[in-house]
């Protein structure tokens, strides 16, 4: 074989190597994408699980109990508080929920009613195609309505299984964490014990953060609600409690509910609910984030805000879910990996940073 056919022979290999590499690239993501329901309820497990960790050592450091033993009485509390809030409150906030999932309709059908006493929406109306035309347009809307409703009840159900491999991850995590670091080359295995530690750390802190918000953020929207006699304030303080796990965009959609409901009770308090939110919101954004912010990690609002997007556009209602966590661990990754090891720039990561608070769960 002369040397240019050698060069050639070469050439064709290389060619050969990197589309076998991007071919391979292309199926990875494409499993990933096809497996990101699964992959993001593990990772919500793991949050689970992080929580979880993060109680037992607190309470394992300041007593003295072992972590299993002290693990085990985290796990008795929150079940006694679970019980003791569902026994107290839940037939309340099961009637009004019932009662949410009625007005909602009507409130709908009011906006409707009121904007038609205009002449423009009634030109506008009367220049739309008849129902018949748009039927197949209709049953394409009330599939994906229906699609969404099975989505959330798979989510519903799906909680419990979190919950539970949750407590397994949290009993032994050190088991697990150990069991990953060891698919590495032993070189990188003190590193990767580092940046295991730091996200522990940074999420944390972070769910530490998260919950003390949803807390304050709900008695003072069941506060706010209940002064300017809103009658679903107990219901409607929970929801925004909840959505605000997600942050700028959780408070938005928590209030959409409240002004349904008021425009169907007292169309005059819509502007009055409107500033109940808002001063609570503005409350969270600049009192109560800062309070909490020189202990518990901050990412800056755009970047949670792209995530939220990009997550959402990939993995539905889930992934905006879990978007802000992901980002916390992608920015550690970024922050130890890329900006410390490979750079060489001399910043404290996320959860570097964290540590110094509290001792490491493992």
């Amino acid at each position: 074989m002369n040397n240019q056919s050698l060069d050639v022979y070469q050439h064709v290999q290389r060619v050969l190597i990197a589309v076998g590499i991007v071919a391979l690239f292309l199926v990875l993501v494409y499993l990933l994408y096809r497996a990101a329901q699964i992959l993001l309820l593990l990772f919500a497990c793991i949050l689970v699980a992080v929580f979880l960790d993060g109680l037992a050592v607190y309470l394992s450091d300041r007593t003295l109990l072992s972590r299993g033993w002290a693990l085990a009485l985290v796990l008795t509390l929150l079940l006694v508080i679970s019980v003791a809030g569902g026994w107290l409150m839940g037939p309340r906030i099961a009637d009004q929920v019932v009662q949410l999932t009625e007005r909602i309709p009507d409130a709908v059908e009011s906006i409707r009613s009121g904007l038609l006493q205009y002449e423009w929406v009634q030109r506008l109306l009367s220049s739309t195609p008849e129902p018949q035309q748009i039927l197949p347009l209709g049953s394409e809307v009330l599939g994906s309505l229906t699609g969404i409703f099975s989505t959330a009840v798979g989510y519903v159900t799906s909680v419990p299984v979190v919950l539970f491999l949750g407590v397994y991850l949290a009993a032994s995590p050190h088991l697990y964490i150990k069991g990953a670091i060891h698919l590495l080359p032993l070189a990188r295995r003190n590193r990767a014990r580092e940046v295991f530690d730091a996200l522990g750390q940074a999420l944390r802190w972070w769910l530490i953060g998260r919950m003390a918000s949803m807390a304050v953020v709900g008695a003072l929207t069941v506060l706010g609600l209940s002064i300017i006699g809103v009658s679903l304030a107990l219901t409607l303080g929970l929801i925004a409690a909840l959505l605000s796990f997600v942050p700028y965009l959780g408070p938005v959609l928590s209030a959409i509910p409240a002004l349904l409901v008021v425009l169907v009770e007292s169309p005059k308090k819509v502007i009055h609910v409107a500033l109940v939110y808002s001063a609570v919101q503005a409350l969270e954004s600049y009192f109560i984030t800062p309070l909490i912010q020189h202990r518990a990690v901050s990412i800056p609002p755009a970047l949670l805000l792209i995530a939220q997007i990009l997550m959402g556009v990939l993995a539905g209602p889930v992934g905006v879910l879990l978007s802000t966590p992901l980002a916390v661990v992608v920015v550690v990754v970024v922050q130890m990996l890329y900006v410390q090891d490979v750079l060489g720039d001399s910043i404290e990561a996320l959860g570097e940073q964290s540590s110094s608070h509290t001792p490491s769960g493992g």
